[in-house]
């Protein structure tokens, strides 16, 4: 299976092309490949306009892939498209130009800036036929996967690193990750947002309906120390994801190439548009 890829100003372009491409790599995902990319980034966004030229070299001139330059071009040549900007402002519109090709798409996080944005995406979806998936690599760590599948967790400590955007603000860039894991676990029948600033940290703490609770601890400065304890009437887990010696980029890639080749997405939108709900609740006390 052939993929296009647009953006090349994340690190997930190296990585998601490494995997796919590189049949050294020790966790190489087999069945599909990177073989064309439009190579864009945000003039406005240092994260994006800063690594643009690192992330080029890499995935154009290491591993070949072709550049071409419209969506018209890409979307021919390919079976399934990424769109793997940094800057989520512009996923929708990336969206909107490929969503008539009636190829899967995987949107890398944030998957939009609002829930109208994510209520169009899913409406374009359904109208083209066109399958859409979205979704955080942490869900697909080894230990979120492994405790989801025990479940009736009570309550939970997440933590991790939640460095802010101006241009993606609050909890829409970094703490996505941590509201993804917390999503997966726990489900999306939150109740309550509540959000109380620390000198080194915002702690969130949401309230599900059945009463189950949670608390989110997003640290201000990056670092790449994610985990979570969970608790439920019998049982107590703790998870170090850092630990992992499997990625967790890994088990995403292989379920977009799942995704894919079947058209079914391993988290369906109406998830993904829980998340982004939360996102903004959370935003609102930030």
């Amino acid at each position: 299976m052939k993929i296009g890829l647009i953006g090349l100003d994340t690190s997930h372009s190296e990585i998601f092309t490494r995997l796919l491409n590189d049949l050294d790599d020790t966790y190489h995902v087999k069945g599909a490949k990177i073989t064309h990319a439009i190579p864009t980034f945000s003039e406005d966004l240092p994260i994006s306009s800063n690594r643009f030229p690192d992330y080029y070299q890499i995935v154009i001139k290491k591993y070949g892939v072709a550049e071409v330059e419209t969506v018209e071009e890409i979307m021919n040549e390919v079976d399934a498209i990424i769109i793997g900007t940094v800057d989520g402002r512009n996923h929708l519109d990336w969206f909107k130009q490929v969503v008539t090709y009636r190829k899967p798409v995987f949107i890398d996080k944030p998957v939009v800036m609002s829930s109208e944005e994510m209520a169009e995406v899913m409406g374009l979806s359904k109208k083209n036929g066109t399958p859409v998936m979205s979704s955080s690599a942490l869900r697909f760590s080894e230990s979120v996967m492994a405790v989801n599948r025990k479940g009736n967790w009570s309550s939970g400590y997440f933590y991790g690193p939640t460095p802010m955007q101006e241009q993606m603000p609050g909890y829409f860039w970094y703490g996505i990750h941590l509201v993804e894991m917390a999503v997966t676990l726990f489900g999306t029948g939150v109740e309550k947002v509540q959000v109380e600033y620390k000198y080194d940290c915002h702690q969130v703490h949401l309230t599900y309906k059945d009463g189950r609770h949670l608390l989110i601890r997003g640290e201000s400065e990056w670092h790449g120390r994610f985990g979570a304890v969970l608790h439920s009437a019998d049982d107590v887990q703790t998870l170090k994801l850092w630990e992992e010696e499997k990625p967790f980029y890994a088990g995403l890639v292989e379920h977009i190439v799942e995704f894919f080749e079947t058209g079914k997405g391993a988290v369906s939108l109406e998830e993904t548009a829980a998340i982004v709900r939360i996102i903004e609740e959370i935003n609102k006390g930030l």
